[in-house]
């Protein structure tokens, strides 16, 4: 049986489809290559997570329509028209420029540098861009591309079959479920529309539980309005503290964001008991479940709104992008943010939703596979003696959310006794970003997510405090063999602490 288990040169995809969401930071001298802008590695990866790589179909694209329109512009990108893209026009001021290429497409350009990073980040952190599909259907009908890679999708309504399957796993009506460009926009869509309508409610006050992924945290910290304040609370297993924070906000509390379990700790915390705390104060509760899936927690009857990622799990192929938002229709601010969420969310491109829809009937057998899996390497770093830590989702807070007992999330992190640097050179895994996937991949994630903090003694010391090593190493668990996964992490491990 062939697998990914083998070392794979530096922009190397995750799989054969051009479209494919994760390439190859094979050493960490690369990873931190790709961190400081060298140009060896952005000419190496043509494909990977689109919010922080741009493929080379939509680089193209780009160039295309900038030459054909004699624009010569600073900065540029394709978005999808939407008024996340008005808000970034707002942001940036009279160097902000657009013109619409297609119905419902923009291209958006900046003629100053002064606001380039403010202009790229934006569009990262709210995932409005253009996908790689739509941009290689467009290079095809403009007759800069002779063919369209040809893959399995899905021959029919594709958006109802993916609504049926998550109103199934989380309980919600279909009707109650949006399907986002990205899990990004779909966090982001949450943010504004609990942020307009808690606005209009005199409620200014947020509190961030535990260590939120990069994106999510930077929606936090540069776009809450005049007035607002963020909050954090680290440990979200300490329930104690936690509750007396949401009561301190008493009613100024407009919503308490959370990922259960949460990044790159794997922590769950007690969500029935802070449920309770956030209802009695009159704020929102905001879950993201990604790292599990909805597959596999239920956290819908605990929260006003859900947002997650079905990149990872649902699409295990690891060549499309998606987000969802579940409403609980239950929650008593649902109909003040079912029209928020409508506004803020952008929609899907069809041939994206076809390439999730195929995905959809192995995502359970693949899940199943990836958690037995992770339940057997979990116990093998437990006693191996090059492992300092193993941070993986146990315990009764994360038991109280599992659908089935007796199972692990394929995704955990590891605290090494001797040189990470040793065991990521010589792990033969894909490593780069992303989890959920049928192949195991591997990578040091606070040097992708935070590498401002890790690479100087200030930064490190604040993630100590968050209880974050810098150094951990974050493994998703694939559906390969289990023999020859741990044969494989062995021969890392031995050379850890040669």
């Amino acid at each position: 049986m062939e697998t990914n288990l083998k070392q794979f040169a530096l922009g190397a995809r995750i799989n054969s489809n051009p479209h494919a969401v994760v390439s190859s930071l094979p050493t960490l001298a690369d990873v931190r290559a790709y961190e400081e802008k060298d140009a060896r590695v952005a000419a190496a990866i043509e494909s990977g997570y689109p919010r922080f790589v741009e493929h080379v179909y939509v680089r193209e694209l780009k160039a295309f329509y900038l030459e054909r329109a004699g624009i010569k512009a600073v900065e540029s990108a394709l978005v999808k028209a939407s008024r996340t893209v008005d808000l970034l026009a707002e942001l940036i001021g009279s160097s902000f420029c657009s013109m619409e290429v297609e119905p419902e497409l923009l291209l958006v350009w900046l003629t100053s540098e002064t606001h380039v990073n403010a202009f790229k980040k934006y569009i990262q952190h709210t995932g409005c861009g253009i996908s790689s599909r739509q941009a290689e259907d467009l290079l095809h009908q403009h007759i800069q591309h002779s063919e369209v890679y040809e893959e399995a999708l899905y021959d029919g309504d594709a958006q109802a079959v993916i609504k049926d399957q998550l109103s199934f796993q989380t309980g919600a009506d279909a009707e109650n479920i949006l399907i986002c460009a990205s899990g990004m926009n779909a966090f982001y869509a949450a943010f504004k529309s609990i942020q307009t309508y808690q606005k209009k409610r005199g409620r200014n006050r947020w509190l961030q539980l535990g260590w939120l992924y990069v994106d999510s945290g930077s929606i936090l910290s540069k776009y809450l309005g005049e007035g607002e304040t963020l909050e954090t609370c680290h440990n979200v297993t300490d329930i104690d503290t936690v509750i007396a924070q949401i009561r301190e906000c008493g009613s100024e509390l407009a919503a308490v964001v959370v990922e259960c379990p949460s990044n790159p700790l794997i922590k769950s915390c007690d969500l029935a008991t802070i449920a309770t705390a956030v209802k009695e104060q009159g704020g929102i509760l905001l879950v993201d479940p990604t790292i599990a899936s909805v597959y596999a927690i239920d956290v819908l009857p605990h929260s006003d709104i859900v947002v997650t990622s079905v990149t990872k799990y649902a699409a295990h192929s690891a060549d499309v992008m998606a987000g969802a938002i579940v409403l609980n229709a239950k929650s008593p601010h649902f109909k003040g943010l079912r029209t928020g969420v409508h506004t803020w969310c952008i929609p899907h491109y069809e041939r994206d939703l076809a390439r999730l829809a195929s995905n959809l009937p192995t995502a359970l057998e693949a899940l199943a596979l990836m958690q037995s899996n992770a339940q057997r390497l979990i116990a093998f770093f437990k006693k191996h003696p090059a492992i300092k830590e193993v941070h993986c989702a146990e315990g009764s807070n994360y038991q109280a959310l599992a659908k089935l007992t007796d199972t692990s999330v394929p995704l955990f992190s590891i605290v090494l006794r001797g040189s990470m640097e040793r065991f990521y050179d010589t792990v033969t895994v894909l490593k780069g970003p992303s989890f959920g996937a049928d192949s195991t991949l591997l990578c040091p994630f606070m040097y992708l997510a935070h590498y401002d903090l890790v690479t100087n003694k200030a930064g490190r010391e604040k993630l100590r405090t968050a209880g974050i090593e810098p150094d951990l190493i974050r493994i998703a668990v694939g559906t390969e063999p289990y023999v020859a996964l741990e044969a494989v992490f062995t021969a890392a491990l031995e050379a850890s602490i040669a």
